[in-house]
């Protein structure tokens, strides 16, 4: 049935993803992940197809690392710096502030099945926006995050490439990123994020997201891009 793109991506739904992508187009997609420095999507980009929108390319700590570094800067791009010395005036507005706050309001949703079962009525979930991830065949868990002040980003696997039957992003991965999260900026008194100027909240109709008609019987409050959504 109907779902909303929010719906979706807190619930980890493939299908949905996948009928997005459809509907964007393959190559503006991986466009996008060429301009945010993913070099083997870039080596690759003329055989991706739909399942890149669910991992099916191959990607590295850092440029997920970096990516979500954007969306944690209101979609502001910066390559990564390793040594206090290095510096970089390299920036690049990747996706709108709007979508990019749009994206971390989902993120930090909490009631959704990857928040790890050891964390499901602890006080110490940490403020943070945050996604998991588990690669075909159980040889990666990813889980990164971030907040104000910090993106981090967690990988475990073994390096040999094999996979392990109880390897999850959110039952291996997300604790060590809460854990991280909780020793070095538990309860930041950094401000959380604040909606950009051209988001807005309207009322919408439940089961169509569009305006509601004298039809509808269920009307909710729903953010939107102005002039765009």
């Amino acid at each position: 049935g109907r779902i909303t793109i929010e719906q979706a991506l807190a619930l980890s739904l493939n299908i949905p993803a996948v009928k997005l992508l459809d509907n964007m187009g393959v190559e503006f997609f991986v466009k996008e992940l060429v301009k945010a420095n993913f070099a083997t999507v870039k080596k690759q980009r003329k055989g991706l197809g739909l399942s890149v929108i669910l991992g099916g390319c191959g990607v590295t700590l850092e440029e997920m690392a970096t990516l979500y570094s954007a969306f944690a800067n209101y979609g502001m791009y910066s390559p990564l710096n390793f040594l206090k010395a290095d510096s970089t005036t390299l920036k690049m507005q990747l996706i709108t502030p709007e979508a990019a706050y749009m994206v971390t309001n989902v993120l930090t949703q909490i009631t959704r099945p990857d928040l790890p079962n050891n964390f499901r009525n602890s006080p110490h979930v940490p403020k943070i926006a945050w996604k998991t991830g588990t690669s075909y065949g159980r040889r990666d868990a990813w889980s990164i995050g971030y907040n104000r002040k910090y993106t981090i980003g967690i990988w475990v696997g073994n390096f040999s490439g094999i996979g392990v039957s109880e390897l999850s992003g959110a039952e291996v991965a997300t604790p060590l990123l809460f854990e991280i999260f909780n020793k070095i900026d538990y309860n930041s008194s950094q401000h959380w994020y604040s909606p950009p100027p051209q988001i807005d909240i309207r009322n919408v109709c439940s089961h169509t997201g569009d305006i509601p008609s004298n039809f509808c019987e269920d009307i909710v409050d729903d953010y939107y891009i102005q002039g765009i959504s």
